[in-house]
């Protein structure tokens, strides 16, 4: 009875004490490593949560994507992926490269790639745990009479999976 007293306080006080290692606001996801993507969408803040946040690299092909609690997304796709350096969305039937931004509610997608929208990623990092850059685009709706979400101040540092 003795060494069940013993271990329930010893896991109280490491319980306890790595609690007090958390900041304000910060949520225990345990998860490896966190992200960020955010960017205004039509002038209106949006933060994909930190844990969505993630890269992906196969065959040449950077995808960098997160979302919000509500169900809201970016993503981007960078094809013939070749590391730090600029990519344009939108400017040839012949480049497929896109961005994103979508509503899960409504079944709503924002795109520019081939030859319509208009954006442009900066990829300005990139090492063995993490991408970062920033991204701007003009997406269309091509469902919704060719509406238009407008996405700019685009950041992201996406951890590699």
């Amino acid at each position: 009875m003795k060494k069940i007293k013993i271990l329930s306080l010893l896991a109280f006080v490491i319980v306890f004490t790595s609690c007090l290692n958390r900041t304000d606001g910060e949520e225990d996801m345990d998860v490896a490593s966190e992200g960020s993507l955010t960017a205004k969408v039509d002038g209106v803040d949006y933060a994909s949560l930190n844990t969505t946040v993630s890269a992906v690299f196969n065959n040449g092909v950077a995808a960098i994507q997160g979302s919000n609690s509500e169900g809201d997304y970016i993503r981007i796709n960078i094809i013939n992926y070749t590391g730090i350096g600029s990519y344009k969305t939108g400017d040839l039937i012949a480049n497929p490269n896109s961005v994103t931004y979508g509503k899960v509610a409504g079944n709503a997608a924002w795109v520019s790639t081939f030859n319509f929208g208009d954006g442009t990623i900066e990829v300005t990092g990139d090492n063995d745990t993490t991408i970062t850059g920033t991204f701007t685009f003009t997406g269309i709706n091509s469902s919704d009479n060719n509406s238009t979400k407008i996405l700019t101040e685009g950041k992201f540092s996406a951890p590699k999976n």
